[in-house]
């Protein structure tokens, strides 16, 4: 039976749609009322009595279907007005026989009370407002029916009984009407009515529309009665007769609502549907009858187009049925088989053993599986055979049959699965469901060191460094993927740990649960290789220092944690001092010993937190945390000497020295790029002012940087722009007074700084790379100028031309000097080409093949500031040096003894070996005359003439050689028009 009423729509029958309250039953109930209210006005208590007759058999009928609905229904709001629905009935049933008029009167005693039929009417409607606010509330709860029909049992029995005995208060007093109370009752009721309204409304989408509609117009009508009743001031006046009728639709709808929905419509519906389901019976009959035949004719199907060998055979073993893939690998056709047995059709081997396993489940009567092999003529062919006895409806044994399926491919697949798993250099391990290893491979013996018959079965706990939990934890996360890489540690047998990576699929088995089949490789190796290259992407192999990507990860940390602390760092930029000259002369392995002693000074060096790093070749950086008031100076003197100490490298012990860039945080700058610029400014002012020092940043420091940069980038477009020119300086021969020769020097014209000093722009050349290609301008300028003088007739000069060591290294200087010499027809005999004694020892093979190649084309080789280097004899000789220049800070204290017996022994040691002595920086008539008096050959400097242009100086070649030649003349000033007077030339 359906459910009466539901609070839920989902719980009405499905094509059942029943009207709650249309004009048919709105006509109906207009009847009804007509009809009362006809009887009304010809006897009010029939009208009365009629009235409360009819809610009391509507409030018996939701008692009735709420009583036989209770043990399943779900609506609590049935089940609660129902439960309630008795005693209210029986209250009013007392009302209305206590009414005035009514036979029970007679009786006397309380019965004959004119206020009795009042307070019974005030108890069953306060009894009533209650229920239907406590239904709403219980609307969607599942409530104890007897608990409630005990319950408002108790309060009708309470509301009775205080009436009986008087403790309810008086309602009516004949004469005067309705007490106080009455009327606050009416009001009491009134509001729990609209409660009630208003918890159904927050409650609707619960409720059938058509019986929500119909309960909230019933709780509006039984407002409204209420108010009728507050009133009247007789019982037969027209306001209680307005109030019965408000009384009798508020009791309809409740009728409507909920009996018409629990009883009337579902055996109409009963009634509606008993055609409808025999119709839907004979429709049934008719699908199963076309579901056999169509599953009749899917086993046809099934049987004709499966891929899998079927036969059925009677007891003598002649086949009785098979299917085209039986005729394929037999290769006849149905008509030719049917009738034949095994033995007519196959091989007698092959015969033997199929005929052998259809007569054992013919005997048997079980099916079995078998493993069956075919070796036909095309190929050989292996199957897994379900065989099977046939029995009758009677259970009568009447043949066998079977289902082949080819495995060939499968047993083949196998196989090779088997040697590959095998042979396999991964470890292959399966593992069950509880941890334990079901198939291990020899590789997975080899790398954890158990045999295998140790292995099978074994806990992986018991393998797996990490603890049960985790290995649980891992082994939920690879169900729920089903399928994962990573990687663990697994200890041997021995004891040992090996790292290795997993990766794991999931295969489910059904009941038996999940088995992970895992290809594991041993990658100790493999890690350690990449913890080796992760040290040395950020380690020094050489010194085990932080490397430079390292500091740079780990110095804004440090700055950082400075910061917090209140305190400041202090940046270090060492420099070794020579380091090249060391490894070019004790070998790399002494240099690399040296920077492993360094890096070993700086670790051990006292100092609060710091970061230390080889920053580059002999260059390192060390960041101190220091306070604010530290003597830099002091703390780096003692650093240099803590450096400075002397130590042995096989066997030649060494002095390192180092020149330090000093920079501090947070005054100098914020952050680390803006330190290292700093310290690097500091570092090359240490270079600047001779080495084994250090500096410590100051913001000139940033301006004269600023300016070497500035001065840089003009020197880049300066020989594009033509700003560059070459002054010549006079070389005279002492003995005689005559030029002989010419040094060519760079003179740079900027347009917006003027003329630039060769001492500030020279060194910038040097450093930025540039003097290679202003170099090879300067050898085809110079040689050039020298080969025009030639051509004039103006004497054999020997051009003199200062080469850079980074010449040497980096540029063709062989060939640009041959080819210059070629282009403009020059000997190479007037030309000379100056080095200094540095040069002499740096990359000396080069240097040799250089000079080689220079003097198959006579070039003349000369060393400047000769003295103030570290050359020796053997460099003399061995590069064919033909000429030394005594340096100038000799020449000017020639008048003190060391200096004179210094010159000295350099032209006496000259002369010893052939090689022409030339003295530079000679200013004066003294000096020229002490040189001559030494036996110089040659001298330059202001004495003889200043650098001038080529014009000013071919003035001076054109009058020597109109001059008079004399074996002997005293050296004179020589000067030419527009000369400058200024010594800074």
């Amino acid at each position: 039976m359906t459910q009466p009423v539901s609070t839920d729509r989902r719980d009405r029958p499905a094509g059942h749609r029943h009207s709650i309250l249309g004009w048919p039953q709105l006509l109906r109930l207009g009847l009804v009322l007509l009809v009362l209210h006809e009887i009304a006005r010809e006897n009010f208590l029939l009208f009365h009595a009629l009235s409360e007759l009819l809610r009391i058999v509507i409030l018996g009928g939701v008692f009735v279907l709420a009583w036989h609905t209770r043990g399943w229904s779900r609506n609590g709001f049935l089940l609660t007005v129902g439960m309630a629905a008795f005693w209210i009935a029986g209250l009013e049933l007392l009302h209305t026989l206590t009414y005035k008029g009514m036979g029970l009167t007679a009786l006397g005693g309380v019965l004959d009370d004119p206020d009795l039929p009042t307070q019974l009417w005030v108890a069953f409607r306060l009894l009533e407002a209650t229920a239907f606010l406590l239904a709403a509330f219980l609307a969607r709860t599942t409530v104890r029916p007897l608990l409630l029909f005990g319950g408002f049992g108790l309060a009708a029995a309470a509301l009775l009984g205080s009436i009986v005995t008087g403790f309810f208060p008086t309602s009516f007093v004949e004469g005067e009407g309705l007490t106080r109370f009455k009327v606050m009752a009416e009001f009491t009721a009134i509001a729990l009515f609209a409660l009630a309204i208003v918890l159904l409304l927050r409650q609707r989408a619960h409720f059938d529309p058509g019986v929500h509609t119909a309960l909230v117009a019933s709780l509006l009508f039984a407002i409204l009665t209420s108010l009728a009743f507050t009133r009247y001031g007789s019982v037969f006046d027209m306001a209680n007769e307005v109030g019965h009728y408000l009384l009798l639709i508020s009791a309809y709808l409740v009728y409507r609502a909920l009996l018409a929905t629990g009883l009337v419509a579902p055996f109409a519906l009963l009634f509606h549907t008993q055609k409808q389901h025999e119709a839907e019976l004979e429709a049934l009959v008719e699908e199963r009858t076309a579901r056999l035949v169509e599953s009749q004719s899917l086993n046809r199907t099934f049987i004709e187009h499966s891929p899998a060998v079927i036969f059925l055979t009677d007891l003598e073993g002649r086949y009785t049925l098979v299917n085209p893939a039986f005729e394929r690998l037999i290769g006849r056709s149905r008509e030719a088989i049917v009738g034949k047995t095994v033995f007519d059709l196959m091989p007698r081997e092959t015969a033997v053993e199929f005929d052998r396993n259809n007569r054992a489940v013919r005997h048997s009567g079980r099916p079995a599986i078998r493993s069956e092999t075919l070796d036909l003529d095309d190929a050989f062919h292996l199957f897994e055979t379900v065989h099977f006895p046939l029995f009758d409806n009677d259970g009568q044994l009447v043949g066998s049959g079977g289902v082949a399926t080819e495995v060939t491919e499968h047993r083949k697949s196998e196989a090779r699965y088997e040697l590959m798993i095998r042979t396999s250099m991964d470890a292959v391990v399966l593992i069950g469901d509880d941890g334990r290893l079901i198939e291990v491979n020899e590789a997975a013996c080899e790398l954890t060191g158990y045999d295998c018959d140790e292995l099978l079965g074994m806990d992986v706990f018991a393998l797996d460094t990490a603890g049960r939990t985790e290995i649980a934890r891992q082994m939920e996360h690879i169900r729920g993927m089903g399928a994962a890489r990573f990687e663990r540690q697994w200890r041997r047998k021995d004891g040992t740990v090996r790292d290795i990576e997993v990766s794991v699929n999931v295969l489910s088995e059904g009941r038996r649960g999940n088995v992970y089949f895992s290809f594991i490789r041993d990658i100790t190796e493999r890690k350690a290789t990449m913890e080796r290259i992760e040290h040395l992407a950020h380690y020094d192999a050489l010194t085990e220092l932080p490397n430079r990507a390292l500091f740079e990860q780990l110095a804004p940390t440090a700055l950082g944690c400075t910061r917090v602390r209140g305190r400041a760092r202090l940046l270090f930029y060492l420099d070794l001092d020579n380091f090249k000259d060391i490894n070019d002369s004790l070998g790399h392995l002494a240099g690399d010993e040296l920077l492993r002693e360094m890096a070993r000074r700086l670790w051990e060096f006292p100092a609060d937190d710091r970061v230390i790093c080889r920053f580059g070749g002999d260059e390192f950086l060390m960041l101190v945390e220091v306070n604010h008031d530290l003597d830099i100076a002091s703390y780096a003197h003692r650093l240099r000497n803590a450096l400075a100490q002397p130590l042995v490298v096989e066997e030649h012990q060494i002095v390192a020295t180092a020149s330090i860039g000093v920079t501090s945080f947070p005054a100098d700058g914020e952050d680390l790029p803006t330190l290292l610029r700093n310290a690097d400014m500091a570092l090359h002012a240490a270079k600047d002012d001779g080495r084994n020092t250090h500096r410590v940043f100051t913001p000139a420091m940033r301006e004269n940087a600023t300016e070497r940069i500035m001065l840089i980038s003009k020197l880049r477009s300066a020989l594009a722009n033509d700003e560059f020119e070459l002054n010549f300086q006079p070389q005279i021969d002492l003995a005689s007074g005559r030029i002989v020769g010419a040094e060519a020097l760079l003179r740079w014209n900027q347009p917006e700084l003027g003329r630039v000093p060769p001492g500030r722009f020279i060194p910038l050349a040097e450093e930025s790379g540039l003097i290679i290609d202003i170099g090879a301008w300067v050898i085809e300028q110079a040689i050039a100028t020298a080969a025009a003088w030639r051509s004039r007739g103006l004497g054999d000069i020997v051009m003199a031309i200062n080469i850079s060591a980074l010449q040497f290294r980096h540029g063709n200087l062989a060939r640009d000097i041959t080819n210059a010499l070629t282009r403009a027809r020059l000997p190479g005999t007037n030309l000379e080409v100056e080095l200094t004694e540095s040069t002499l020892i740096d990359d000396t093979d080069r240097l040799e093949e250089t000079i080689a190649l220079l003097k198959r084309r006579d070039v003349k080789l000369a060393i400047d500031d000769f003295g103030t280097g570290y050359s020796g004899l053997t460099y003399l000789r061995r590069f064919a040096v033909d000429r030394l220049k005594v340096d100038q800070s000799f020449v000017r204290d020639i008048d003190q003894g060391d200096s004179a017996a210094l010159v000295t022994a350099v032209i006496q040691m000259a002369h010893s070996l052939g090689l022409t002595v030339i003295a530079e920086g000679v200013e004066t008539q003294t000096q020229s005359d002490q040189l001559l008096g030494l036996r110089c050959d040659q001298a330059q400097g202001y004495r003889f003439g200043r650098p001038m242009t080529a014009a000013a100086f071919e003035s001076l070649l054109i009058d020597q050689a109109h001059a008079p030649s004399t074996t002997h003349q005293s050296p004179t000033v020589l000067s030419a028009p527009g000369a400058p007077a200024s010594p800074s030339d």
